[in-house]
């Protein structure tokens, strides 16, 4: 990889696992780190939206300037500004958009690996309830002592080069300052469990296949849900099937190439996922009256 690429090149095509995908790009930096936690400080040069990652360790993100929105597999959303705190889960496909404001777009992401996370559990106890991963992402205002937390972060850890031990004594302290104010919130997520392959954002990932040669299947796959659950979930959604849809938002499509750029029948049918000439010409008849040919003519 690159490693001056900036993250929302790197982002363009890839799901961004994190921390793993984050390492060797110029707008974030490791402050403190080992083979299994670390904490990071991002940085970035501009706005960054509609990034889907997924969560290989639990992670804790305190935005220290811009704004950043979480949504969920579900479709949930969840804005985060300066000065506040959000727990993200291990083993979860979620969506980022960053939004720059006046003062910068700067976040500390904090990644607790299993050691860390055994002895923070240690300290105290832990509801017995099991949640879902799913369930467990919550966001809370920093207080005071949070805020000077973060601060000495960069101030002091910037500029150090990783002293041995000292991210664990960071990582403990900062566990033992949310679970001060989160009456067991914390502890509980952290131990939350997955059920099944890590589901997809619905919206975001059509969005982004609609004009591609993928079946209603394949979509229900990538999503990670079963044929049975992605028809019904998308009902909810759209109000129509997934074959419906696709096939709409793929003539729709179609008519745009013949009408407006002149695009051949052929290479139309092929650019959104007909490989039979035959059927693009009967689906494309059923929506819109006309023949390819004749909205190609007409235009």
């Amino acid at each position: 990889m690159n490693r001056k690429m900036v993250l929302a090149q790197y982002c363009e095509n890839n799901i961004l696992e994190i921390p793993k995908g984050l390492f060797g790009m110029r707008d974030v930096k490791a402050l403190l780190f080992n083979h299994d936690s670390l904490i990071l400080y991002k940085d970035l040069e501009a706005d960054l939206v509609n990034i889907e990652f997924h969560t290989q360790l639990p992670c804790i993100v305190y935005i220290k300037a811009g704004k950043e929105v979480i949504t969920t597999s579900r479709n949930e959303s969840f804005e985060v500004g300066p000065g506040e705190v959000i727990y993200l889960p291990k083993g979860l496909n979620l969506y980022s958009d960053y939004i720059h404001k006046e003062s910068g777009l700067n976040a500390f992401l904090l990644f607790i690996g299993s050691d860390i996370l055994t002895k923070f559990l240690a300290t105290g106890y832990t509801p017995p309830t099991m949640i879902l991963n799913e369930d467990a992402i919550f966001k809370m205002d920093a207080d005071h002592a949070i805020h000077e937390y973060f601060a000495s972060l960069y101030s002091i850890y910037n500029s150090v080069n990783n002293p041995p031990g000292l991210l664990q004594i960071k990582l403990l302290e900062i566990l033992l300052l949310l679970d001060l104010y989160d009456s067991g919130r914390l502890r509980q997520s952290l131990l939350a469990v997955q059920k099944g392959s890590a589901k997809r954002n619905i919206k975001r990932m059509m969005d982004k296949y609609a004009i591609s040669s993928l079946s209603a299947q394949q979509l229900a796959a990538l999503s990670g849900r079963s044929i049975s659950t992605f028809n019904r979930e998308f009902k909810t959604l759209y109000g129509t099937t997934p074959k419906q849809w696709l096939i709409d938002r793929r003539i729709t499509h179609a008519f745009t190439l013949l009408s407006r750029e002149q695009w051949s029948v052929t290479d139309a049918a092929l650019e959104v996922g007909y490989s039979n000439v035959s059927h693009f010409i009967s689906a494309f008849k059923k929506k819109y009256g006309k023949t390819p040919y004749e909205i190609k003519l007409k235009a």
